[in-house]
């Protein structure tokens, strides 16, 4: 008898539908039933298949007629993330309710990021031109490229980076997915690629320039989708699976993954194939969460050996404006001085002037030091040898 594994999240968030043996999904935040348009009742009525379903979540929950069917049960490891919007009319008041007092410090983020920079931000979502569509997946190539190069770890999108760069496009299309877009001027600074379903997003690959990193563009990009999700009436916000701790203190559900085996009832050869198949869920559940733990150590120690984001600057303490005026000025966003790149955009967050009002100067080409001048303030960095 065939088994027939299938990743339930996946088929909601990614595929948008719904597996053909369900009847639909009860939908426990909101009470909602959504039905099935590809719902096969022979599947049902005549099994002939052993189902191995998982990662399904506890508030999106299939529907399915087990007059014919035995449904076993397993908890999985993992946990996912979400946001619930019902009962929020803004992102304002879903960070005020969130984070309470602590709402004020994201708001002065954001107000100071659009203080610094010329910033505009952009949902592409059922209509995007291939041309502006290339031209910011290849930014967020880029992104993504110099996000896991900093971790020295391996992006998972960017080993199927080809396969991505084709599905979305008809995706965002078709409203089953959308393109978040944070510019500076007219460039990209933050890009995020979203599965719809039923108006629920679920935020499938995003990154950021690092230089803008002290800005926290992860909250930046949270906030304004939350915004123009209420805005658009979505229901929820999904981050999907991963212990995190950005996902931690943005979400209002914190819910847990179902592994169902499900098979006929009246038949021996599935009886005995199902009960091995959920014998094997079983062992692999608990053979995972070993695992993962020691894998989690692993990777600690190796960043710590590595050293993650050792600093490259010795910066010294900001000052007030006083300095040589015959000094010359270099381009910071050049090719051969772009590593002072976010050394300036971390004056700016301190300094708050405008990305205009800011020079870096040369001290000594020799000794790699260089003056960060805003308009009241200034800041030596020196490059170590």
């Amino acid at each position: 008898m065939k088994k027939n594994s299938i990743d339930y999240f996946f088929e909601l968030f990614e595929k948008s539908s719904i597996p053909k043996v369900f009847s639909g999904v009860k939908s426990e935040n909101s009470n909602e039933v959504i039905e099935n348009e590809n719902y096969d009742s022979t599947l049902v009525n005549e099994p002939n298949e052993i189902y191995s379903v998982f990662f399904i979540s506890d508030y999106l929950e299939p529907s399915l007629d087990d007059t014919n069917f035995t449904v076993k049960k397993v908890d999985q490891f993992f946990k996912g993330y979400a946001i619930f919007l019902d009962g929020f009319s803004s992102a304002d008041a879903y960070i005020k309710h969130r984070f309470r007092s602590n709402a004020k410090g994201i708001r002065r983020r954001i107000k100071r990021l659009e203080t610094c920079f010329d910033i505009t931000y952009k949902t592409y979502y059922g209509s995007i031109e291939k041309d502006i569509y290339d031209a910011y997946m290849d930014s967020l190539e880029k992104m993504l490229v110099r996000r896991f190069e900093q971790r020295n770890d391996v992006s998972q999108s960017l080993l199927r980076w080809d396969y991505y760069k084709k599905l979305y496009f008809t995706l965002i299309n078709e409203k089953k997915a959308s393109m978040f877009v944070a510019f500076d001027g007219d460039q990209p600074i933050i890009v995020s690629l979203n599965h719809h379903f039923q108006r629920r997003l679920f935020s499938a690959i995003s990154s950021y320039d690092i230089d803008y990193s002290k800005f926290s563009l992860g909250s930046v990009e949270i906030y304004k989708k939350v915004d123009w999700l209420i805005a658009n009436d979505h229901k929820s916000y999904e981050m999907g699976m991963g212990d995190l701790s950005y996902k931690r203190e943005w979400c209002n559900h914190i819910y847990n993954f179902e592994h169902q085996v499900i098979y006929p009832k009246r038949s021996l050869l599935a009886i005995i194939k199902g009960n091995i198949e959920y014998t094997k869920v079983l062992f692999k559940e608990f053979v995972f969460k070993i695992a993962y733990v020691r894998y989690k150590n692993y990777k600690a120690k190796r960043k710590q050996s590595l050293g993650i984001n050792s600093e490259t600057f010795e910066v010294s303490k900001i000052e007030d404006l006083n300095y040589n005026e015959n000094l010359p000025e270099i381009d910071y966003n050049s090719e051969s001085y772009k590593s002072i790149r976010s050394k300036v955009f971390d004056f700016l967050y301190t300094s708050i002037d405008k990305v205009s009002d800011v020079r870096v100067v040369v001290l000594s080409e020799q000794e790699k030091s260089f003056l960060i001048l805003g308009t009241s303030k200034m800041q030596k960095i020196v490059q170590k040898q």
